[in-house]
């Protein structure tokens, strides 16, 4: 007994000493003989209960195989362990259930019989629940990603290798079992989003990134080729080598999410470009949407954002008032509301009359009304048109044409009053009648079989017919067009419209014509024979320059044809030499106005040249426009031939008289000499007045020896560079010598020298200044002045003398002509000092003219240029 009393307290100071729970239980009955504190905490339990049996200090076992296990290992004598195993106590007077991993160990006698059992146990119920939340939490998530059709994936960078779910593996076309490589990932990506795929990845698993992976791509499945769009997010977690050890995340099937989004956008793509005007907006007013359409018609940017917009922003203020507070209480839930509003423009402020349709717009869950839908369409285009169609309505009523409207079976709808008027026909009548009704029978005919068919097919037609006059039954021709009218939408022919113009006084007009067409053309022809018969070549162009008409003459002397003539083919017969001469004149006539005046060579039809001279007059309307040209063409051969004889003879004539006219004036002035040194004074004198004479013939034939030299192009020019004004005091200096009753006057205001020929330009002034003592007789000066005009110098010489008529000033710097009258033999002279002196100045690029007053003197002026050239 003392052993045992002495095992008893061993196995009690065991149990005290055990960090676990531990007690120990004796006998068949169970009875509590040791529980350390451990124990009674986990019972709930104070020590009073060691000593009693363990049913009966902890009566809540009862119901529970505690008793039953202990029994079994008692009466077996074998250990009995389990894990988490739940056991149900009451704890702070509440009955709980605990969970303990627990040891039933039987403690035996040396005869091997089981006298205890001593009970360890470890306090799980933490963990337990931590794993059931755990595992509650998991099964929770796995329902939600479930439901939201999401699958997990988890990449092994190290090792290459994926682990999925078995969403994951659906998604993209995987087996529910066996491996997966990252290559086998890339092959089930649709071909044109595997590099953006790769791209995210590499990137995700960057350690220089932060590791977040957030894609949208295309899976291609194998089996099925099922394409579906998938929406994968991530992270990558990095060792401290930087090294990407792991790479997981979700996969998340949005094909119908993308289906939903492409349907939405494809809808607010045909929204927006609708041509119709569409907003909602919420039952407060404010703009939710408005599409393309309606932000141009109110100015609205593209760009903004409409949700900062409400209605007050497109309605005047009495407007607002009725949308607000009277429409919108008038939509109807199923047929809204439409009628007439005007809106407002947000940039301009113009007033928009519209056409509007109001919606309700019910939240699809609950039935509120969230909002309102409007569609409108601008009634100003409408509005416009119906203007243009009253005011083409009141034309065509106001018409002198006869305008008729019918439908495609010819029944009238509409004859303007003009139109009545010319067919006899009444207002009520119209609605009766066909279109056959007032057309002739020729006319019905022709419109049956030919108008009718080209107006379906090409919908216009135009020629000539006849009305029928109602009453009378005259015959009224007419030039009619139909026009075919068509429905807008389909296209189908609804009407035909006509216009017809009565013929009658355009066909008196055109007899009246005719018969003045014939008297003209008989006019033409009889001109045509005058011209015929002239020996000149008649022609006409056109304001142009073309030719459009020559006479036979043209023909008979040039052997060429009409088409080698007219238009601008009679340049082709001029002589090589006289072309561009010809040609520039005939330009600037053309472009002036001015009269045309040349001679030139044209080649005949025997190959040799002949002068003529060409002269052309212009045909100018009231405005002063050209509208022909007349010209004729003389043949001048043969005075050209005499004046180059003449050329000839006064050539050498003068040639020849030159050499005895200068051994004259020799033997004068000898002659002088020897009479003044005899003292023979009379006879000196009379041979001084001889030698005056002879140089008055030297001038004379040094003048025909110039105008040969021009005539024959051999006036020759030695240019240099002089002092103009010395040259010209030289001259007034040797005239005023000669000059005894005029006193020659100067004003020279030119003081630079020129380049130009010195004794050419000396002769012209010698020749103004003696020319204005000679028909200034009755007057005692003349005046000489000249002016710097920058690149030109410019000499005027001024008499008082006898003046010039206008109608002659333009004939003074002709050869050989003179001052004619009852004076003529007063101022006597070849009448070639003028014309020498023009043609000098003309050589030298100058200019030369006269200002004359009849009986109050005359100014002779030139200009030459002062520029070497």
């Amino acid at each position: 007994m003392t052993t045992l009393y002495s095992e008893q307290d061993r196995f009690n100071s065991l149990v005290e000493a055990s960090p676990m729970p531990t007690a120990i239980y004796q006998g068949k009955e169970m009875i509590i003989s040791a529980a350390n504190q451990a124990m009674l905490d986990l019972w709930g339990k104070t020590d009073v209960v060691i000593g009693k049996p363990l049913i009966e200090g902890i009566p809540e076992l009862k119901d529970q195989p505690f008793i039953g296990i202990l029994n079994e290992v008692f009466a077996t004598g074998e250990t009995y362990h389990t894990k988490e195993s739940p056991a149900d106590l009451v704890v702070d007077g509440q009955l709980q259930t605990f969970y303990f991993t627990f040891t039933y160990k039987p403690l035996k006698n040396e005869a091997g019989e089981t006298f205890a059992i001593i009970n360890t146990a470890a306090h799980l119920t933490e963990l337990v629940a931590a794993r059931k939340q755990i595992a509650d939490t998991q099964e929770r998530l796995t329902f939600a990603l479930i439901s939201a059709d999401i699958g997990t994936w988890d990449l092994d960078p190290i090792h290459n290798t994926v682990n999925w779910d078995a969403r994951c593996r659906e998604l993209f076309g995987f087996s529910r079992d066996g491996e997966i490589k990252y290559e086998d990932v890339l092959s089930c990506i649709h071909p044109d989003d595997v590099q953006l795929v790769n791209a995210a990845v590499l990137k995700a698993i960057n350690p220089s990134n932060i590791g977040q992976y957030d894609i949208k791509y295309r899976t291609l499945s194998k089996i099925g080729q099922v394409l579906r769009w998938v929406h994968c997010k991530g992270k990558a977690y990095f060792n401290e080598d930087g090294v990407a050890y792991r790479f997981a995340g979700i996969a998340q099937d949005i094909t119908s999410e993308i289906a939903a989004d492409r349907r939405e956008q494809q809808l607010l793509t045909l929204i927006n470009n609708n041509a119709d005007h569409m907003t909602v907006a919420d039952m407060q007013g404010n703009v939710i949407y408005m599409n393309k359409a309606s932000r141009l018609m109110l100015g609205v940017e593209l760009t903004a954002d409409v949700t900062q917009l409400s209605a007050k922003d497109f309605y005047t203020s009495e407007e607002l008032d009725r949308v607000q507070n009277h429409i919108i209480q008038e939509i109807d839930k199923v047929k809204g509301w439409q009628g007439n509003i005007s809106l407002v423009n947000l940039k301009t402020r113009e007033t928009i009359p519209c056409r509007v349709s109001y919606l309700l717009i019910e939240d699809p869950a609950t039935g509120e009304i969230i909002g309102r839908g409007a569609t409108a369409r601008d009634l100003r285009p409408e509005l416009k048109a119906k203007a243009e169609l009253e005011k083409l309505a009141s034309i065509v009523g106001s018409s002198e044409d006869f305008c008729n409207y019918c439908d495609t079976n010819g029944n009238t709808v509409y004859i303007n009053p003009s139109g009545r008027a010319l067919i006899g026909i009444s207002e009520e009548n119209i609605p009766k009648s066909n279109l056959f009704d007032y057309h002739s029978d020729s006319s019905n005919e022709k419109i049956k079989n030919e108008i009718l068919p080209l107006l379906f097919s090409k919908g216009r037609w135009s020629g000539e017919l006849e009305l029928l006059h109602q009453e009378t039954k005259e015959i009224i021709p007419i030039h009619k067009q139909l026009y075919m009218i068509r429905e807008e939408i389909t296209n189908l022919p609804v009407a035909i419209a006509g216009i017809a113009r009565d013929l009658r006084p355009e066909l008196n007009i055109r007899k009246i014509l005719a018969d003045k067409n014939l008297a003209l053309q008989s006019v033409v022809n009889e001109l045509e024979f005058l011209a015929n018969t002239v020996p000149s070549v008649v022609w006409t162009s056109k304001p142009d320059g073309n030719l459009d008409y020559i006479n036979q003459r043209w023909f008979d002397q040039t052997g060429k044809g009409v088409e080698e003539t007219l238009g601008s083919r009679w340049m082709e017969s001029i002589h090589p030499d006289d072309f561009l001469l010809a040609k520039k004149a005939w330009e600037v006539a053309l472009q002036t106005g001015s009269p045309y005046e040349i001679e030139f060579r044209c080649l005949d039809k025997f190959g040799n040249y002949r002068w003529y001279l060409v002269r052309a007059m212009a045909l100018k309307d009231a405005e002063g426009n050209i509208a022909k040209w007349y010209g004729t063409n003389n043949d001048v051969h043969h005075q050209k031939e005499l004046e180059k004889q003449k050329d000839n003879f006064l050539g050498i004539a003068s040639h020849e008289l030159k050499t005895p006219v200068t051994s004259l004036k020799a033997y004068a002035q000898v002659m002088e000499s020897m009479f003044k040194r005899s003292g023979d004074f009379k006879n000196a004198d009379l041979l001084g007045k001889m030698n005056k004479q002879v140089d008055r013939l030297t001038n004379l034939i040094s003048d025909l020896l110039d105008v040969t030299k021009i005539n024959s192009g051999r006036l020759q020019f030695n240019n240099a560079e002089f002092d103009f004004n010395e040259m010209v005091e030289e001259v007034i200096e040797d005239v005023q010598r000669t000059s005894f009753r005029h006193i020659i006057k100067k004003e020279l205001s030119f003081n630079k020298t020129i380049f130009g020929d010195r004794d050419r330009i000396c002769q012209v002034v010698t020749n103004l200044l003696t020319n204005a003592i000679k028909y200034s007789p009755d007057a005692n000066e003349v005046v000489i002045y000249t002016k710097d005009e920058q690149d030109t110098v410019k000499v005027c010489v001024q008499d008082f003398g006898i003046g010039i008529s206008p109608d002659l000033q333009d004939h003074v710097f002709e050869q050989f002509y003179r001052v004619s009258g009852n004076k003529e033999h007063t101022f006597p002279g070849l009448g070639l000092g003028l014309y020498i002196s023009s043609e000098i100045v003309k050589r030298l690029g100058g200019k030369i003219w006269v200002n004359s007053v009849q009986g109050k003197g005359s100014t002779f002026g030139f200009n030459i240029p002062v520029i070497k050239e």
